[in-house]
């Protein structure tokens, strides 16, 4: 009996172990957002999830993931931050820079390439450092198989990407 239970527990474990179905997490860093030569924005990080439970993807700068996406007749079923690309077909890469001159912030930037053959259509949210709240904010389609970019001049530290779906031809 107790062999029995034992070896139960062991396959158990083994099983649960061998299905890593947790979301990819970013490892917790300090975050330093130019502002001018001589103010730096700081925040200290916590390890979270890129990928909301809602398929939001949240980025702060300096920031790049992959996010592979499941989808079935065009449609979203679910989206998955990875540490590298196995299937560039079906993996967005997404990133969200800061540039700056002379260690003075000139602009935000956001870049999402997309692999699919349809067209992808997202909303987004910043976090505007100098008004300390969420804004919306507009964004273009990605179209099929190309790479859109977004500039901002704010100091954004932080994006909220979501609602993303596919728009036919």
């Amino acid at each position: 009996m107790k062999f029995t239970t034992c070896f139960a527990f062991l396959i158990i474990v083994l099983c649960a172990q061998g299905q890593d179905s947790a979301q990819l997490k970013r490892k917790p860093y300090k975050l330093t957002v130019a502002v001018d030569k001589s103010t730096f924005y700081e925040e200290e990080i916590k390890s979270t999830p890129y990928v909301m439970p809602d398929n939001t993807v949240q980025l702060y700068p300096n920031e790049t993931v992959y996010i592979e996406v499941e989808e079935d007749n065009g449609n979203i079923k679910s989206m998955k931050a990875v540490k590298d690309i196995s299937n560039p077909t079906k993996t967005l890469t997404i990133s969200f820079i800061q540039t700056t001159n002379k260690k003075v912030h000139e602009q935000m930037m956001l870049k999402v390439i997309n692999p699919f053959k349809q067209k992808l259509v997202y909303k987004a949210t910043i976090y505007l450092m100098k008004q300390n709240k969420w804004v919306v904010t507009n964004v273009y389609p990605v179209e099929a198989e190309l790479s859109g970019f977004e500039t901002w001049p704010d100091i954004i530290t932080s994006i909220g990407l979501g609602q993303w779906t596919f728009q036919s031809k």
